[in-house]
């Protein structure tokens, strides 16, 4: 049950399979990890039969290193949200969800099957509500935009004031009876709220784009039996994504610098402020400088991440990556290479 180690069969487990969780000993010095996670997360010795029937594999993907304790709420959210899609929403008919673990501090998962039995009947409910998607996939898409940004805006409306020392004397004059904590928990609250209604709308549409990706993939290969397969995932880079917008915002930015001399401003990105600052005060630095500035709201919401740790790192708060990956695509065009997709 780890990512790439297989065992032979031994006295005590009889089987020839990945390590079972429960003959792993934790690394030196994470004894008593268990402890950080709630009782669900990990496995327990009381269900070792039911949880050693299942495949488990490390989700090192999207969550490739250690999920700290509050940082379970990302997976719980997305798993949750993916299984209503799958068994609730569109009765995928072979896939209901996924169970999840933790297990040395690491995300582990083990898909959940469809009975056989129930298969069929969930085929005429899954072409139906799959099928209203993408014969009406423009208006409903547009649909989910304005819902999603709502839910941005909500978010960005949410307001998280460092307490005062000492509570304004018209609140205790007027008989206000609370605190400024109380606004400080509500919004809190709905903040993990908005937070898992927009792993909803994440997974609204995410498993039918697969869907039709995988038709294609089909399609292709079908009429073409020898195509490649990186050959049919470039079809589809010329499409207009928002995913890779802020991207093509930095390869925007490196065409700028090299069009109106700057490129010499980049030697040291690593000082964020004295590289902006030097471009500021460059006499050709105006048109650089509006573009950076006009990017940063929402493309700059990045990060070097996949967004599930606290420890990730975002365009809009550490310059210093967006100016590296400028320059990067500097010294490209400098050598005469086409950056564009």
């Amino acid at each position: 049950m780890s990512e790439t180690t297989a065992v032979a069969p031994t006295p005590t487990t009889g089987r020839n399979s990945f390590p079972s969780p429960y003959e792993q000993a934790p690394p030196a010095g994470a004894e008593g990890w268990k402890d950080l996670y709630s009782y669900s997360l990990v496995f327990q010795d009381d269900r070792r039969e039911v949880e050693e029937a299942k495949f488990w594999f490390c989700d090192s993907q999207h969550w490739p290193t250690v999920t700290k304790p509050f940082e379970t709420i990302g997976f719980e959210f997305a798993v949750g949200c993916l299984g209503q899609y799958n068994a609730r929403q569109l009765l995928i008919p072979t896939a209901n969800g996924i169970e999840y673990r933790i297990h040395n501090g690491y995300v582990f998962m083990s898909p959940v099957a469809v009975d056989p039995a129930h298969i069929e009947a969930r085929v005429p409910e899954f072409m139906q509500r799959a099928g209203h998607y993408f014969e009406n996939w423009d208006s409903l898409l547009e649909n989910w935009h304005t819902k999603l940004r709502g839910t941005i805006d909500e978010i960005e409306g949410l307001d998280f004031t460092a307490l005062p020392d000492m509570i304004p004397i018209d609140d205790v004059l007027g008989g206000k009876g609370t605190g400024p904590a109380t606004e400080l928990l509500e919004n809190y609250d709905r903040l993990i709220s908005l937070a898992y209604r927009a792993w909803q709308y994440h997974f609204e549409f995410l498993n039918l784009g697969y869907v039709a990706y995988l038709d294609l993939f089909m399609f292709c290969k079908q009429l073409f039996p020898r195509i490649p397969d990186q050959a049919i995932a470039t079809m589809v880079q010329g499409v207009d994504m928002e995913l890779f917008r802020p991207d093509d915002e930095l390869k925007k930015l490196a065409k700028i610098a090299v069009r109106d001399g700057l490129t010499d401003l980049f030697g040291d990105t690593s000082d964020a402020e004295g590289t902006l600052a030097a471009i500021v005060a460059h006499p050709a630095g105006a048109a650089w400088k509006t573009a950076w500035d006009e990017a940063q709201d929402p493309w700059f919401n990045f990060t070097t991440g996949n967004g599930f740790y606290a420890h990730d790192q975002y365009w809009r708060d550490v310059p210093a990556i967006p100016l590296g990956f400028i320059k990067g695509y500097i010294e490209k065009l400098q050598q005469g290479a086409d950056i564009d997709r």
